[in-house]
């Protein structure tokens, strides 16, 4: 044998051990097996080109190498969103990419732990492995090492009182792609939303006897975001009922039913002070009443808080009734109604002192391993619900965005020493307005701070656009003098109606800012004519007669007209508050003639009414204590 053909031979034998290693490309081993199917000849050499940088490209292994390094130490799903970790698909949710810094850092720390732990064993004489092979100095093969927990809680590495962890809850969490875009550049893609049954198969996998779902209603729209039959679509315990003697605890098919909470959360949005907002406590609980139907109708309604996670309203004692409830906490709502700022605010922060945090890590230490994430969800793979995290001192929340369907998957974040868990899932369909918006312009739908509107008067023949044409709001008796009220964060217009109709359809040019998409003025419908029904005559009176009823505590005089008024939904964005002044009805035996608006939307949908909130008055006092404050102008004459 020629001494060519020997070197082939060699060559090719150690290309075998190569392709049965399984840290290599699985091109490289396909390139292998077509090499060795290939005759040992001279020009085979020159053919395949052993040393050509296509084949044994550095930067490809490393590239590799990191990936298969990064789902060793990858949480198993993203404390951001939810999403299951994937290093495949930098599209979807859950993806970590190699590229990041705070990935690099991390694969940084795991090769330090590596090298570190590889000198300690190799001073004391002993072998280490990694994927069932021997590790030896002449190969430099790394130390397998075990897959860190959620957020690298390893009891193993777990501080001592006198680690500035312990001191500072400025520690960085890793979260995937999706979510590192939602924080610093606010741009993602919406997951899928779940429905109902959905959202009651991941109450019934609930770890826990004791339960409780607190249902999140955003008080933009109120009660337009309530999923409609609630206790009977996610299958919890009714409201208490007005018999104290009536049984708390409520079982079906051997298991306790969860109880069920309301939570009106971004509260801030209907008046200025917390004093405003309580003040209209009776009034949210008529109005649930109301939408919950038969199954509101003699029962108690004190499991009702009104929630502002921007300005703290409340949060203490909704934190506390948390905490001492323990067991399974459950946040249902549809999306983009503020649950992950519900968490964020009412969590159950741990509030022990360093020196108890530090014994009770010592205690988990000497009680128990820490158990696989990865292997204890294996061992049941039929679970919808993802596995629990390490308790730690400073949790990662989920991340907290204006975008729809933030939250992929149910996220668990434990407290109180394993005393119970509070679980975020995801956000139901809600309406669909913002698929008739532009890109560029759908987070201008919701309202993130309150508005504080001009109150528009409607004259007759007029009637009112909102977001250039996407929304119209008209008369229906076309002599009635409207006036409005707009708390919605988009644009408002007022003019003929027969422009209205044009702009609308798109058949003339609206002068603002447009935020419908192209084609949707020939999808707009009536969404209903709505009767302005309720009588708020009591807060539109002189200010002479209202001074005297308030002072004199007399009735209300008999007055030639009175003021009518509702409150018109816009879902998912606001509300408009209509008044309007008509005759007084001489004879009450008549039936009530009702002055009407009608609102017109793209498909006929997205529109509700209520009973006037009447959250203008709190402007309208405000505005008059300004006035009353301003200096009087004397003037001189000459």
């Amino acid at each position: 044998m020629s001494a060519c053909s020997r070197g082939v031979l060699s060559r090719a034998l150690r290309l075998d051990v190569l392709r049965l290693n399984p840290r290599y490309p699985r091109q490289l081993a396909l390139t292998i097996t077509s090499f060795r199917s290939t005759p040992p000849t001279a020009n085979s050499i020159t053919r395949h080109g052993l040393h050509t940088p296509r084949l044994f490209s550095t930067a490809r292994f490393q590239r590799q190498a990191a990936i298969e390094n990064l789902t060793d130490v990858l949480p198993v799903c993203c404390p951001g969103c939810g999403a299951f970790s994937q290093t495949v698909e930098p599209d979807e949710p859950g993806y970590y990419g190699v590229s990041r810094k705070q990935t690099r850092k991390l694969l940084a720390s795991r090769q330090q732990a590596i090298e570190q732990r590889s000198t300690e064993l190799g001073s004391e004489g002993i072998s280490t492995t990694q994927d069932g092979l021997s590790m030896d100095d002449s190969h430099g093969k790394e130390e397998m090492v075990a897959p860190r927990p959620i957020q690298g809680a390893l009891l193993e590495e777990a501080e001592s009182p006198d680690t500035p962890s312990l001191e500072s809850p400025t520690r960085t969490t890793h979260v995937c792609d999706r979510c590192h875009d939602l924080i610093h550049h606010n741009k993602a893609i919406a997951a899928p939303k779940p429905d109902t049954l959905a959202i009651r198969d991941y109450l019934k996998e609930s770890p826990y006897k004791d339960n409780r779902v607190y249902h999140v209603i955003d008080a933009a729209d109120f009660p337009m975001s309530l999923i409609p039959r609630v206790h009977d679509a996610l299958s919890v315990k009714g409201q208490r009922s007005l018999n104290r003697r009536a049984s708390h605890e409520k079982y079906h098919g051997g298991q306790k039913l969860p109880s069920l909470s309301f939570i009106i959360t971004r509260s801030d949005l209907l008046a200025a002070t917390k004093e405003q907002v309580d003040s209209k406590m009776e009034y949210v609980r008529t109005q649930l009443r109301t939408a919950l139907g038969r199954a509101g109708r003699d029962v108690r309604l004190g499991n009702i808080h009104m929630v502002s996670a921007h300005r703290g309203w409340w949060t203490k004692q909704v934190k506390e009734e948390i905490r001492q409830h323990g067991g399974g906490i459950w946040v249902v709502g549809k999306a983009n109604v503020g649950k992950s700022s519900f968490i964020e605010a009412c969590f159950p922060k741990d509030q022990r002192t360093m020196e108890n945090m530090a014994q009770w890590i010592e205690e988990q230490r000497e009680s128990a391993e820490v158990p696989n994430q990865r292997q204890s969800y294996l061992h049941d793979p039929n679970s919808i619900l993802p596995p629990a995290p390490r308790e730690d001192q400073f949790p990662v929340l989920p991340v907290v965005s204006s975008m729809p369907g933030t939250t992929v998957s149910p996220i668990r974040i434990p407290f109180g020493r394993g005393k119970g868990e509070v679980i975020d899932l995801p956000g139901m369909q809600r309406g669909q307005l913002e698929d008739f918006v532009r890109d560029e312009h759908k987070r201008d739908l919701i309202m993130t701070k309150r508005v504080k509107p001009q109150r528009c008067t409607v004259k007759p023949g007029q009637s009112l656009l909102l977001g250039g044409g996407l929304i119209r709001l008209t008369p229906v008796n076309p002599d009635h003098t409207l006036l409005a009220a707009c708390f919605i964060p988009i644009e408002t217009h007022l003019t003929k109606t027969e422009k209205a109709i044009e702009i609308q359809t798109e058949q003339r040019a609206y002068p603002g800012t447009v935020l419908m998409s192209e084609g949707t003025g020939s999808t707009v419908k009536s969404a209903g004519k709505f009767d302005l029904k309720w009588d708020i005559t009591r807060s539109n009176l002189p200010t002479s007669v209202a001074k005297a009823v308030k002072d004199r505590k007399i009735p209300i005089p008999q007055l030639p007209y009175q003021v009518l008024s509702a409150d018109i939904l816009v879902e998912g964005c606001g509300w408009i508050e209509v008044s309007v002044q008509v005759r007084a009805k001489r004879n009450a035996e008549e039936p009530p003639i009702y002055p009407q608006v009608e609102v017109f939307t793209p498909n006929g949908k997205h529109i509700g009414s209520r009973e006037p909130m009447e959250c203008w008055n709190f402007i309208d006092e405000k505005l008059k204590a300004d006035r009353r404050k301003r200096p009087r102008m004397r003037y001189r004459y000459s």
